[in-house]
């Protein structure tokens, strides 16, 4: 599977989301996508690079493209930190409204707030490696 398979599962799910709970599993499906898309592309840049490690994964992923020249990694660990926020929340935050970057939100407002942050995110990893990962792509993980 390609994992922007998941990406645009997310985008098709936005289209006809009406419960909080199809909207919060928008919010995850976005970030796992673009998640998984840009670990893919990250080491197919950077082949010889350390695996990730099991448990954290996620954090390391955007500590090695914090890691990475700007111009190379540009805006990529910042949208995927907020994708990651928006996830967090959504999936464990189950009030009403859930405060993200110090105001309320409902799921809706988050949901398109991640539809836009992960627009930007696909642009940014497309400037950094362009071109899809491919189906069964592997993300080198320490088991």
């Amino acid at each position: 599977m390609r994992p922007l398979e998941i990406y645009r599962l997310g985008l098709r799910l936005a289209g006809s989301a009406t419960s909080e709970a199809e909207r919060r599993n928008v919010i995850g499906r976005l970030y796992y996508g673009l998640h998984h898309e840009a670990c893919c592309r990250y080491f197919r840049e950077w082949s010889n690079d350390q695996p990730l490690g099991r448990g954290s994964r996620h954090y390391q992923l955007i500590q090695r493209y914090n890691a990475l020249p700007v111009t190379e990694a540009g805006s990529i660990p910042r949208l995927l930190s907020q994708l990651s926020q928006m996830r967090n929340l959504s999936d464990y935050e189950l009030s009403d409204h859930v405060r993200y970057r110090n105001q309320n939100r409902t799921t809706q407002e988050l949901m398109r707030m991640a539809i836009n942050v992960s627009a930007v995110a696909l642009t940014a990893l497309d400037a950094f490696s362009p071109g899809e990962a491919a189906d069964g792509c592997v993300c080198p993980v320490v088991r």
